[in-house]
């Protein structure tokens, strides 16, 4: 099965292994802050929980640990990712989690099945996010809740000393519309959920700082790999990144930086009055 839309694990970064450990720091990041918000968005344990685009398993791993009486249903097309995830996760899920590979726009999952889905950094990817939503509608129970939590391109991080990626973020964007994603999904989530039919929308932004968790959490998440694969499939050109390495070395080798990520999280209810 391929992958959906304009992601895909084993093409995405020069290496595999360090698009694993990208993956990985993108958990451990805001992990604390999600949770917290997903909780105060009305998660709670012994939900039956759907995880659209579940990645690797960092993720799936948290929620396990979050909710030790739920069980969780982690879905992922790409099958590099849900490879690594039936390693990962051998041992650490036992019977609450069933793993399928599946496109979130066609699951086969039935409805009416889970109290609360979440949908991490998946979004961004899809060429039809306002069906995969009405998919995730579908297989959630009525008053059932989706979160989707990511993030928007205009808005990722902030560097201190300033770091100029206005050029190479543009052509980011470029090449993920032309994969079928969108960069700047975060400003449309409360409109996807509303498209879909899901009411009660609200907008939360989880904010990590490295003043508080330390530089280090963020130099994965610094990884020049998906940029330079770009730039060997031809999509970017050397002379067009030129200036962002030249910026990223400078930002590594100060002595007093700092950095700021933004994460948005959107969540809607599967109210009875949208139920057919």
């Amino acid at each position: 099965m391929p992958a959906e839309g304009s992601y895909q694990a084993s093409t995405y970064n020069l290496e595999l292994d360090a698009e694993i450990q990208r993956l990985k720091a993108q958990v451990v990041l805001s992990w604390e802050k999600e949770a917290r918000t997903l909780k105060w968005f009305g998660l709670a344990d012994g939900m039956n929980v759907l995880e659209a685009g579940s990645g690797p398993g960092f993720f799936t791993e948290q929620l396990l640990k979050l909710l030790p009486n739920s069980l969780l249903t982690a879905v992922e097309i790409d099958p590099v990712l849900h490879e690594k995830a039936l390693g990962y996760l051998q041992d650490k899920g036992g019977d609450r989690v069933n793993r399928i590979q599946a496109s979130i726009a066609d699951t086969g999952l039935e409805d009416n099945t889970f109290d609360f889905a979440i949908a991490r950094l998946l979004f961004v990817h899809l060429p039809d996010p306002v069906a995969a939503a009405r998919e995730i509608f579908r297989i959630l129970k009525p008053s059932g809740k989706l979160v989707i939590i990511d993030s928007d391109a205009d808005l990722f991080w902030l560097t201190n000393p300033p770091w100029s990626v206005e050029i190479v973020r543009e052509k980011f964007k470029q090449v993920m519309a032309s994969r079928g994603g969108n960069l700047c999904v975060g400003r449309n989530l409360c409109r996807i959920l509303k498209e879909a039919k899901f009411g009660n929308v609200d907008l939360e932004a989880v904010v990590s700082h490295s003043d508080i968790i330390g530089i280090q959490a963020f130099e994965p998440l610094l990884d020049s790999g998906p940029i330079l694969q770009m730039v060997k499939q031809g999509l970017i050109s050397e002379s067009e990144i030129e200036s962002y390495l030249i910026y990223r070395d400078e930002f590594a080798a100060a002595g007093d930086r700092s950095m700021m990520s933004f994460w948005l999280m959107a969540c809607g209810k599967k109210l009875n009055r949208y139920l057919p």
